[in-house]
Formats: structure tokens, sequence, C-alpha cells
């Protein structure tokens, strides 16, 4: 799956590169937020490539994605504390705050085949806040 927009499809812009392992022949696997100018919106998307998956245990290719409103991106561009946002192995505090708070934000599991591949139906919805100095996710309150 590509990092395109799941509303109109088209190119988003990488806001943070929150943490990244390969691309390796089997295994590459990366959280992101992302920006589409075009739809005024962003997410926090979580993308797994497994090529040690047993057939039919699981999807060798899984993506979770949650919505980030204009504001909590336009947040996140101000208040991440790294100068180096984009630089996805980066191990300094703020890159570690927000790999470990978006492992624990809900993130919506998409299709990888069919006709809901690229649906925002039913995704679910991050913010954004700081919390002593360094920005981290939250799921959305329902």
């Amino acid at each position: 799956m590509s990092d395109t927009c799941l509303l109109c499809g088209g190119a988003q812009e990488l806001v943070v590169g929150v943490r990244e392992r390969g691309p390796h022949p089997q295994l590459h696997d990366y959280t992101r937020v992302l920006f589409c100018p075009a739809c005024d919106v962003g997410e926090l998307r979580a993308f797994s490539f497994d090529g040690f998956v047993a057939w039919d245990e699981e999807d060798p290719v899984m993506v979770w994605s949650a919505a980030l409103s204009t504001a909590d991106v336009s947040l996140l561009r101000t208040a991440f504390a790294c100068p180096n946002p984009l630089d996805h192995r980066c191990g300094c505090a703020q890159h570690e705050r927000a790999y470990s708070t978006s492992v624990g934000t809900t993130k919506t599991l998409l299709s990888e085949y069919g006709p809901r591949r690229h649906s925002p139906d039913g995704r679910s919805t991050a913010t954004v806040r700081v919390a002593g100095g360094l920005a981290e996710f939250r799921s959305a309150a329902l």
C-alpha cells in the first residue's frame, strides 16, 4: 500500500517519520504522520510487511490508520521537539515519545485488497497533545 490519501487517492506529504525498519526483502514496517493538502486532513499510519508469515496465518501486509485534524497536524509541526522530524532512525526523546504513544493510539486496520482498501469509513481518529515539552499521540475521545 502506498502513502496515498484515503479520501482522494492523491499524494500525501510526510510530516513526521516516527519509526521505520527496512525495507528488507522479508520485512518492512513504519509509522508515519502524513498530510493531504488537497483534503486538508492528516493521518497517523502504521504499515507492516512480514514476508515470514505462514500461508493463511494472517495477511503479510497490514496497514492501520487514524485520522488527524489539520489543527493536530499544525500542532505537531510546531511542537515536535526534534530538528529532524523526517528522520525515522532518530532515537531522540521526541521520536521515542511519538513512537511509544503511537503504539497505544487506536488505529483502524485497513483492508489491503478489495473495495474497502482505500476507504476512510469507520477510521479511528487520533489527537496530538504536548506533555512535558514533547508531542504525543492519543486516541480521540468518542
